[in-house]
C-alpha cells in the first residue's frame, strides 16, 4: 500500500495523533502510514502510523493485521501477555479468550493456514455470541467478552441519528462534532465517511454485521430498530446507498 494515497492533511493528523511514533513499537524512525482496511476510504480513522520495519513485517491479511499484528509488537510480547513459553500456546489462549474453537479446527484434519483458521473460528464465534470482539464500534467498549455501552459516546451516536433525521447532512454533522471538540474513537477528527458508517451500522440497534452477514446480538442497543430503518430510508431518499436492514 502506497503512503501517497493518504492526503497530506491526513498524514499530518495521523502523525500528530501518534505523537510522531510508530503505533506498534513506538519507534520514531522512518514513519509511514498504512491503511487498516485497504478496501475502505483512506481516512484518518482507517490508518495507523508504522515505522519502516513494522510496515515491512505487517501481514497482508487484514484480519491478522488488525487483530494480532497491531495488538502485539512481537511473538515474545504475546507470549508474555499470556504468560506462556511458546507462541503456539499464546495463540491458543488468544483463541480461547475470543471464543474461537481453534483446537477443534486444528484437529479437523484440514490443512488450514493460521490466518484462515482464526478467521473461520471467529465466524463461528459471531454466529454463537453475536459479535467478534474486535474493531469496537464508537459508542461501545469491549469488557468481559462483551460489548458494553460507553455512555458518553452513546449520547453522541443518538445525537448523530437525531440530527440526520432532522435534516442535517453528513458534512454538517461532522462539522458540529469537530467544533464541539468531540473526539472519534481513535481521537481523530470527524469526517462525512465516519458519520455515514455510524448511520449504516446495525450494531447500534442490536445487530452485528460480519462478512456480509447480519446476526442478532446479545449486546444492548443504543437506538431502536425503527429509528435505524427510518435513517436507512432517508439515506436512500437523499440518493445514498443504505445499509441492508432486512432483519
Amino acid at each position: 500500500m502506497e503512503e501517497k494515497e493518504f492526503s497530506e492533511e491526513i498524514k499530518e493528523q495521523a502523525l500528530k495523533r501518534a505523537n510522531y511514533r510508530c503505533e506498534r513499537c513506538w519507534s520514531r524512525e522512518n514513519l509511514r502510514l498504512r491503511a487498516i482496511d485497504e478496501n475502505s476510504e483512506y481516512t484518518l480513522d482507517n490508518c495507523v502510523v508504522l515505522c519502516e520495519s513494522c510496515y515491512e513485517k505487517a501481514p497482508q491479511d487484514p484480519f491478522l493485521f488488525k487483530n494480532l499484528f497491531l495488538r502485539f509488537a512481537s511473538p515474545k510480547e504475546m507470549m508474555s501477555f499470556y504468560n506462556v513459553e511458546n507462541e503456539e500456546e499464546a495463540l491458543r489462549l488468544f483463541c480461547e479468550e475470543n471464543g474461537i474453537e481453534y483446537e477443534r479446527l486444528k484437529s479437523s484434519g484440514e490443512r488450514l493456514s493460521r490466518s484462515f483458521a482464526i478467521k473461520q473460528g471467529m465466524e463461528k464465534s459471531v454466529e454463537k455470541r453475536g459479535h467478534a470482539g474486535f474493531n469496537i464500534p464508537y459508542g461501545y467498549d469491549y469488557k468481559d467478552g462483551e460489548l458494553k455501552i460507553n455512555d458518553d459516546e452513546a449520547k453522541t451516536v443518538k445525537n448523530i441519528y437525531s440530527w440526520y433525521i432532522s435534516g442535517k447532512g453528513l458534512g454538517e454533522i461532522a462539522k458540529m462534532l469537530n467544533s464541539a471538540k468531540v473526539p472519534t474513537k481513535r481521537g481523530g477528527f470527524w469526517a462525512k465517511k465516519t458519520i455515514s458508517s455510524i448511520l449504516k451500522n446495525p450494531v447500534y440497534c442490536g445487530y452485528f454485521r460480519w462478512e456480509n452477514k447480519i446476526t442478532k446480538s446479545r449486546h444492548q442497543s443504543i437506538i431502536d430498530e425503527e429509528t435505524f430503518k427510518k435513517v436507512q430510508k432517508i439515506i436512500e431518499q437523499r440518493g445514498g446507498k443504505s445499509s441492508i436492514f432486512d432483519f
